[in-house]
């Protein structure tokens, strides 16, 4: 018989797979086995999941302007929330109810603002202008500013 626990790992591990998240990373947040998650992921997407080194860390996923301010809004709108606690629960309802309210936002970007936060990888700043939280990392040209009023950051 399948404990509690673990059917909520199962559901926890088939929403993380039709958000999108890479399977590495819903496997050592769930415990669940890569042949699993990757049958799951075929049968959810119809295709097999992407093969392929992770990003090194959230700056891959900011672009221009409008990413770093999008995934500066989700790791604040998290670190309000949840603070550093990084949990498959809490990073799947933070990421949904970010969707709702600012629009599309990839999940992985989603969890690796989070993981680099918590892992001061990056910092979340605060903009004395603006008086909004952002991702800043001074060796990008996109997060060496407030993403929201341009502000520079003053070291």
């Amino acid at each position: 018989m399948v404990a509690l626990c673990e059917l909520e790992s199962l559901r926890l591990a088939h929403d993380l797979i039709r958000a999108g998240l890479r399977l590495s990373i819903v496997r050592s947040l769930t415990k669940i086995g890569t042949r699993s998650l990757r049958q799951w992921w075929k049968d959810i997407h119809g295709v097999r999941p992407s093969n392929g080194k992770l990003p090194e860390t959230v700056l891959s996923f900011i672009k221009d302007k409008d990413s770093a301010a999008m995934v500066s809004a989700f790791g604040a709108f998290h670190n309000r929330l949840h603070g550093t606690t990084l949990s498959p629960e809490n990073l799947l309802a933070t990421w949904q109810e970010f969707q709702r309210i600012c629009g599309p936002l990839d999940i992985n970007a989603a969890y690796f603002a989070v993981r680099d936060i918590r892992a001061r990888i990056v910092m979340l700043s605060h903009c004395d202008v603006c008086h909004a939280n952002f991702i800043y990392d001074a060796g990008s040209k996109h997060t060496d500013q407030c993403p929201f009023c341009a502000t520079k950051v003053v070291a």
